[in-house]
């Protein structure tokens, strides 16, 4: 007998299962599928790696109505059609560590269906099972349903395309139904083209289905001449949907999915395959986005199965439907390989279906082989495949539900820190007033950058929540007059630039602990503190309006100004003895009286006669969108005196304006303007000593 007559005809034998069972047991394990994919999918992993945080706000921007086949970035450019799913979906569901999510996990879970149905409609039942059940265990299909990314379309892409070409074009000797499906064409030629705009995978996805339909040609299959109207009808409508991305590659070749495949075709290629072979059974994908490292992309005794499903596919290459898994195997082949920093489990997605039928594929060979045609060998290897699976399924949970939650490699990446304040913020709400420190906050001119608080309430699943913001390095915002707040600092660089002025005001709070991480939470409640500094400026900070108004005798604060601005008072124990080129610390209390005007900005001005300014600082360090009647802010505003300042006394002053036209806000008395600015107290600036000028 020779070898090739040993293989298992899998047309003759008969079914190890009948459809029935099958159909539910792949409803079990799209439950398991399910419960993998969505446990803890709010908090796993915590926040979005910075990848996942441009994709996010490429959604904001297709929900403003910008919408574009290619988006530029510094990776070369990014497919669209994702991003418009995605924000279809946030629609309906809301945005959060969830809705942004759920995109991913409901089109792996289709996905998985989808397997199933392409095992069982190519070869039998038990393929589809088994198929399908990898896939379900697959840790890097798991991780990938929980991320934000156009990665999480290709198993869905090339499991649908394989499918409809499996439905449409003929993969047996006989037709199995007396008359082609229209709809079978239909959605593969929308498949084929809709895949450009989805992933730069599809380029290989569509080579591998042009090149089956190109191998009926050349077998000359009868079957296949029966439906070439079809066929076309199928190209047709792939080059219908696909003519704006043709234009757009023409037109913009450096944001192409073939510019960004060609660039990974350089050194370093045949290592780059290697390691992404190797990786699928021994070393796995290091990078901790796609996979807990070490990990495998699946187990020996299932990369054994797999083999010997390419090698039956490859004895059996005269029918036609193992060559279609042979063509979409080898043709999207080097889509997962070669790849910037090889391996990578994100792009050998594109590989994964037909990996998991090969697997199926395998099983049943063994299965049917003569040593399990007596019952007992066949149900021991049933409970093997069983066994497999538990294996799998308790393998895969320790690794991401333990090892990899907790891998110190994967907080930073997904910036899980602020994660985890967005998961506090989630749970406490915002009942306490709440302020952000962020230094990097800007109402004048657009962040280049995504601040770190925005980052933030990118991953809180609350729909609203109200904040305020502020740079606490140089200001401490106390709202609803120092009543009980909660001030978040996100990084480590916002502790260690604080003024010591404002330290000592923090020193008066708490820091929260629990499950946060260390020094980003102080809990603070001034409010009588507050009422007794602002008691004693009444007496110990005295001030006068500009002499151009009024005389300049000395009156107690507070000073209201238009605006819905009142000045409570200054610090009357700064410094007052500089030396030139120094800088002055003005230290003012504001209080806000109503609806605050957006673009106010506090003026600070050193001068050495009521017009002549030898020191201007004009800038606020509170954002004013975000403040509330009652609330109050300590703004230390250092202001630099010029090198070339002369000895002498100068005067501090203080006024506001607004950004927008220049307007300057009158200081009022007695609800009257009386001026638009205040004098404080004076200075006085020391001549430089020759010590001074050689240390200068």
């Amino acid at each position: 007998m020779t070898a090739k007559s040993t293989l298992i005809n899998m047309d003759k034998v008969h079914a190890v299962m009948t459809s029935r069972m099958s159909y539910f047991l792949v409803i079990l394990l799209l439950l398991l599928a399910a419960l993998l994919r969505t446990y803890d999918l709010a908090n796993l992993p915590l926040g979005f790696s910075e990848d996942e945080i441009v994709n996010i706000r490429l959604v904001d921007n297709v929900r403003q109505g910008d919408i574009f086949v290619f988006y530029p970035g510094a990776d070369g450019g990014r497919e669209g059609a994702y991003h418009v799913f995605a924000a279809f979906m946030t629609s309906f569901v809301g945005e959060g560590t969830i809705g942004f999510r759920i995109s991913s996990v409901w089109l792996s879970l289709l996905s998985i269906a989808i397997i199933y149905t392409l095992g069982n409609h190519l070869f039998n039942p038990t393929v589809g099972v088994l198929a399908a059940g990898l896939v379900t265990v697959n840790m890097s299909s798991i991780l990938l349903a929980r991320t934000v990314s156009s990665d999480a379309t290709v198993l869905f892409l090339v499991s649908a395309t394989m499918l409809a070409l499996a439905r449409s074009l003929p993969v047996y000797r006989r037709m199995r139904v007396v008359t082609s499906n229209i709809v079978s064409f239909a959605a593969l030629g929308a498949l084929l083209g809709i895949g450009f705009y989805l992933h730069p995978s599809s380029l290989f996805i569509t080579l591998g289905a042009m090149a089956y339909i190109a191998y009926l040609l050349y077998i000359r299959n009868v079957m296949f001449r029966q439906r070439r109207s079809y066929t076309g009808f199928a190209i047709l409508l792939m080059l219908i949907i696909s003519m704006p991305y043709l234009i757009s590659t023409i037109n913009l070749p450096q944001y192409s999915a073939a510019q960004r495949i060609l660039s990974h075709y350089s050194d370093g290629l045949l290592r780059s395959i290697g390691d992404g072979l190797l990786a699928i059974v021994a070393n796995g994908d290091a990078n901790p986005l796609h996979n807990l490292p070490g990990r495998p992309l699946v187990d020996a005794f299932s990369g054994l199965l797999m083999l010997v499903g390419i090698v039956i596919c490859v004895l059996r290459r005269h029918r036609s439907r193992f060559m279609l898994m042979l063509i979409m195997f080898s043709l999207t082949l080097p889509a997962a390989l070669i790849v910037e920093n090889s391996p990578n489990f994100a792009r050998m997605t594109v590989i994964l279906p037909q990996l998991a039928i090969f697997f199926g594929i395998g099983f049943y060979a063994v299965i049917r082989a003569p040593i399990f045609a007596d019952a007992i060998f066949r149900r021991l290897a049933v409970a093997g495949v069983l066994v497999l699976l538990g294996v799998n399924v308790i393998w895969t949970w320790s690794d991401l539900f333990v090892d990899w939650r907790n891998n110190e490699a994967v907080v930073p990446l997904v910036n899980g820190k602020l994660g985890q304040i967005a998961h506090y913020l989630d749970v406490v709400g915002d009942e306490t007033p709440v302020v952000f420190c962020n230094s990097a906050w800007d109402i004048n001119e657009p962040e280049p950058v995504i601040r770190l608080s925005d980052k933030m309430l990118l991953m809180m699943n609350r729909s609203k929540f109200v904040y305020n913001e502020a740079d606490c390095s140089q200001s401490l915002l106390l709202t609803n007059g120092g009543e009980k707040q909660r001030i978040f600092f996100f990084d480590d660089a916002g502790l260690d630039g604080l003024h010591p002025y404002i330290q000592e005001w923090l020193s008066h709070g708490q820091w929260l602990t629990g499950n946060l991480p260390r020094n980003t939470i102080i809990e603070l409640e001034t409010a009588r503190l507050l009422a007794d500094r602002a008691g004693a400026f009444t007496t110990t900070a005295p001030l006068s309006y500009a002499p151009e108004v009024a005389d300049p005798e000395p009156i107690a604060p507070p000073i209201r100004f238009g605006g819905n601005l009142t000045f409570l008072g200054y610090e009357p124990a700064s410094e007052r003895r500089f030396l030139p080129g120094e800088s002055v610390d003005v230290i003012t209390y504001w209080r806000v009286e109503g609806e605050f005007l957006p673009d106010i900005i506090l003026k600070h001005h050193i001068l050495s006669d009521p017009v002549t300014p030898i020191g201007i600082r004009d800038v606020i360090s509170v954002n004013p969108l975000t403040l509330r009647e009652r609330d109050v802010f300590i703004q230390v505003t250092p202001v630099q005196l010029r090198e070339t300042t002369l000895p002498g006394k100068y005067i501090v002053s203080v006024g506001a304006y607004r950004q927008s036209d220049q307007e300057r806000l009158p200081a009022l008395k007695d609800d009257q303007p009386h001026g638009d600015r205040i004098f404080l107290y004076d200075i006085e600036v020391l001549p430089l000593t020759a010590t001074d000028e050689s240390g200068g």
